[in-house]
């Protein structure tokens, strides 16, 4: 009995540990990705966030975020500059992440403008998933037509 109550315990304990994942592919490709990693070992702890930045053969790097609270309240928005950087904004604290050379960094300040909204890693009760941005992109918006047949040439 005493091990069924220890053993029922220890379930318990870790019943709200877990962990999950979303990816933004550029251009939908799955060897040119940024995905965001969130995991949660305890059930008193907080997310602990990582990106990993790949660009396939050349480079696939694991970057830490600064950990979000494990309220249920869960959500990174992701841009694009004119340069080609990816913005990542969690709450207060804004990133940059380069698939060149996959590189990654902090800012120390808000950056004046992140760029466009590609769309948000956000988790609304069924789990992290990357939701498209519903803005169109400006070259797009300006010229459906063109931009859509250019589209494919462009790969």
């Amino acid at each position: 009995m005493r091990t069924v109550l220890l053993l029922l315990s220890s379930v318990l304990l870790l019943a709200g540990c877990g962990g999950d994942s979303a990816s933004y592919m550029v251009d939908g490709n799955r060897e040119h990705s940024l995905s965001l990693f969130r995991d949660k070992p305890w059930p008193w702890s907080n997310w602990e966030l990582n990106l990993v930045v790949t660009r396939e053969p050349d480079c696939m790097r694991r970057h830490r975020l600064k950990d979000a609270n494990g309220d249920g309240n869960f959500k990174v928005e992701l841009y694009k500059t004119d340069t080609g950087a990816y913005i990542l904004r969690q709450g207060k604290k804004w990133y940059v992440a380069e698939t060149g050379k996959c590189q990654f960094q902090q800012f120390k300040e808000t950056p004046p403008e992140p760029g466009e909204l590609l769309g948000t890693f956000e988790d609304k009760g069924e789990g992290m998933k990357f939701t498209a941005s519903e803005a169109k992109p400006k070259a797009a918006a300006a010229e459906p037509a063109v931009a859509a047949a250019e589209a494919p040439a462009a790969r």
